[in-house]
């Protein structure tokens, strides 16, 4: 194996441990936030059982994701593509960085998805290389086509299944005293393990893609994710959870909707649903997205008047602009920066 291109290997699976990283502290914090918003568990709880079930996640939530992400461009078995990938996730990463700064809980993995689709059209000098894909149905959808519909498809179902499981489960406690408060909080905790695993599952196999593609552009035939990437994405992943960044935690906690213990748990159970679901089916998709949605579900159930609609403003700006802004990056990297390097190659 060529020197230069070992060298190029090591630094972009060292970047895919950084974004897996950066992918915890951001969607992590997420994930957390309507279990400490509704003080059903104390951070320090939080992160422990979240990390825990993230990593079982991760080791045990199969591939299928993985190759969505692979799918969704042509990318050459040629050392070349090692560059692409080294700027698709130093722009993810920034944007990632960039998003936790300002507090919003934006997608990593539309930052993702945008940094490689701007180093592909930067490298192909168009739009060639990109796997659109067919829409013959939303669930045989293949190529950028099903990225792009779990994307955009999982927050409104996230919203639809809070809303629908909040109206039930109020209907089911009506007649229920103050105290059902103490088991719903308890319900959080498998509800919360669930999340954590979809997630874990969900997102760490987007950097386990890119890694698959690393080993490719040199020859590697692996068709299965190693175990060393499992654990070194699942390892990653954790210790970015260990360091929520509080202003999404209580963005999404408590500025959407002040949360009580029935809407931790029923956003929760939402968002496991669509989680694991999307996990099982190869569909990437956002957990900041599907679990904000499904705040925003249930507190329109409650009482519309009680949503902070502004701030919800905010996040779907966010949502909105990562994929090109995050395209862009990409693009920029590779003209101005690595596009010199892929000449060591």
């Amino acid at each position: 194996m060529d020197t230069d291109a070992t060298i190029i290997l090591i630094f972009v699976i060292f970047l895919s441990a950084v974004f897996a990283y950066s992918n915890g502290f951001q969607d992590g914090s997420t994930v957390a936030a309507s279990v400490i918003g509704s003080r059903a568990l104390t951070p320090k709880q939080t992160v422990l059982l979240v990390a825990t079930f993230e990593f079982s996640g991760a080791l045990f939530g199969g591939s299928a994701v993985a190759s969505t992400v692979k799918s969704i461009a042509h990318f050459p078995d040629n050392p070349t593509v090692l560059v692409w990938l080294a700027c698709a996730m130093t722009a993810a990463i920034t944007w990632n960085y960039l998003t936790k700064q300002l507090g919003f809980p934006s997608s990593s993995t539309h930052a993702l998805v945008g940094g490689l689709l701007g180093a592909v059209v930067a490298a192909g000098g168009g739009t060639q290389l990109i796997v659109w894909g067919e829409l013959r149905h939303i669930i045989d959808a293949t190529g950028l086509a099903k990225v792009i519909v779990s994307l955009f498809l999982s927050p409104m179902v996230g919203f639809v299944a809070g809303y629908i499981t909040l109206k039930i489960t109020m209907f089911l406690l009506m007649k229920a005293s103050s105290r059902v408060n103490k088991w719903l909080k308890l319900a959080q905790l498998p509800a919360l393990a669930l999340v954590s695993f979809g997630h874990g599952a969900n997102d760490t196999q987007k950097v386990m893609g890119v890694a698959l593609l690393s080993l490719h552009s040199l020859g590697m035939n692996v068709n299965t994710v190693p175990l060393w990437v499992r654990i070194l994405t699942a390892t990653a992943m954790i210790l970015g959870i260990a360091s929520l960044a509080p202003r999404i935690v209580r963005k999404v906690g408590t500025d959407i909707f002040r949360l009580r213990p029935v809407h931790g748990f029923v956003t929760q159970a939402a968002a496991a649903g669509v989680l694991v679901y999307a996990s099982a089916t190869g569909g990437p998709v956002s957990a900041s997205q599907v679990i904000t949605s499904a705040v925003m579900g249930v507190g329109t159930a409650e009482r519309k008047k009680g949503v902070h609609w502004l701030v919800a403003r905010e996040m779907l700006i966010a949502w909105f602009i990562t994929i090109p802004g995050a395209a862009l990056g990409s693009a920029v990297m590779y003209y101005v920066l690595f596009s010199p390097f892929t000449k060591l190659l």
